[in-house]
């Protein structure tokens, strides 16, 4: 070691080897704390990513819902409209023959209409 003591010029300094091994752990722990800046920056830049994805898929899943929503309303209308026409016809299929059978009835008893 080239320095020396303040005290004792004749002397090393003792101090000197602790004082350059704090530098060195100042230097690491300075050297660390870039890293750690840096790790939650990038942290942090990944995560407003993610949240802005996640938001704009939560919007696409809730548009997919209401479109399949509307379709299925759409298909149940679709499939209960020939039942609908078919029962239409069946009722006046069946009115039609019950007006036929009682004029008849009232035909045989005499009363005309």
């Amino acid at each position: 070691m080239d320095e020396k003591c303040i005290l004792d010029p004749e002397r090393e300094c003792i101090g000197s080897a602790r004082a350059l091994l704090l530098e060195k752990r100042i230097e690491a722990l300075e050297e660390w704390q870039r890293d750690s800046k840096q790790f939650h920056t990038a942290f942090y830049d990944w995560q407003r990513e993610q949240i802005a994805r996640e938001a704009k898929l939560d919007e696409q899943l809730n548009s997919i819902n209401r479109d399949i929503k509307k379709l299925v309303s759409w298909q149940e209308a679709e499939q209960s409209a020939p039942k609908r026409r078919w029962e239409a016809h069946a009722d006046r299929v069946i009115w039609t023959v019950l007006a036929a059978v009682i004029a008849f009835l009232l035909g045989r008893i005499g009363l005309s209409v």
